[in-house]
């Protein structure tokens, strides 16, 4: 391994560590496998021009490129994923879409290799990945030997789902795990529950029934619960509109979504935001 970077130029991480590049930004063909590395998103930032042409020029000859984490918005910022398949970690897929419509991005895994591009959704993933790269080079068994190093009971292949978030931590299954993942991967745009059980390559009565054994209810109860706990946190953590808010969590209007957040939290969208408000204001507006 390398760190490439401009000589004598400390690299800070986000957390404050700083590393020294151990070798200066030259021909990408030296390499076998170009990897960005992401930090804190910051779209103000981007790279220096020498690593922007070194990171075109080893796309341009066909060397490998992998992101960790947030590196995959550097790699579609420069049109590097466009047609490819991207892992995106769940927390950033909904911005990673919107800003990038051209990368087949998901959130139902944990790394994704499609061709000359390797994503992953970061965190332990990496590790994951790594994996795959020693066992697809080197072999199985020194992957098993690294992973035992790190005090991991296994690698996790890229069929491995993400750990789905704490709105329903009874999700056993990895079937029912990667339908919740598709569902808070497509809030906006909604999918039927036929369509997610074809992409579980399950029969949807077979979905179903998972979700009622591990979950206590059906797939589209657990959709809506996920919808308007997406709206609750813009509602809470954002000045968008209930209108927008309506739109990006897939209701077809402000008056419908306020009805369904209604009778699913008790309270309206309005007195969520502005609970002071009174009761009258609240059915007026």
């Amino acid at each position: 391994w390398e760190i490439v970077g401009e000589r004598g130029l400390p690299i800070r991480a986000s957390c404050g560590v700083e590393l020294l590049p151990t070798k200066a930004i030259g021909n990408p063909e030296d390499f076998d496998n170009v990897v960005v590395v992401g930090g804190l998103l910051d779209t103000s930032r981007r790279l220096s021009s020498e690593k922007e042409a070194f990171l075109m020029r080893a796309a341009e000859k066909g060397v490998p490129l992998t992101a960790l984490c947030t590196g995959s918005f550097v790699l579609a910022r420069y049109g590097l994923l466009d047609g490819y398949s991207a892992a995106v970690s769940w927390f950033h897929i909904k911005d990673f879409r919107a800003e990038f419509p051209d990368v087949s991005a998901h959130a139902d895994s944990l790394y994704s290799v499609d061709r000359g591009r390797a994503t992953c959704a970061g965190g332990t993933g990496a590790a994951d990945l790594a994996g795959y790269f020693v066992s697809q080079f080197i072999g199985q068994k020194a992957a098993e030997k690294a992973a035992k190093i790190l005090v991991l009971d296994r690698i996790r292949s890229s069929r491995d789902v993400q750990p789905v978030g704490d709105l329903f931590p009874a999700a056993a299954s990895r079937a029912v795990k990667r339908a919740l993942l598709l569902m808070e991967s497509n809030l906006q745009e909604t999918l039927s529950v036929a369509e997610i059980a074809a992409r579980m390559n399950c029969s949807r009565r077979q979905l179903e029934r998972l979700f009622g054994a591990e979950l206590g209810i059906g797939p589209m109860a657990a959709y809506l619960a996920l919808r308007v706990h997406y709206a609750k946190s813009l509602l809470e953590g954002s000045d968008l509109a209930i209108g927008e808010i309506a739109y990006r969590c897939g209701f077809p209007n402000a008056g419908h979504f306020s009805r369904v957040f209604r009778q699913q939290t008790g309270i309206t969208p309005t007195h969520l935001r502005h609970p002071n408000r009174t009761v009258a204001n609240d059915v007026a507006r």
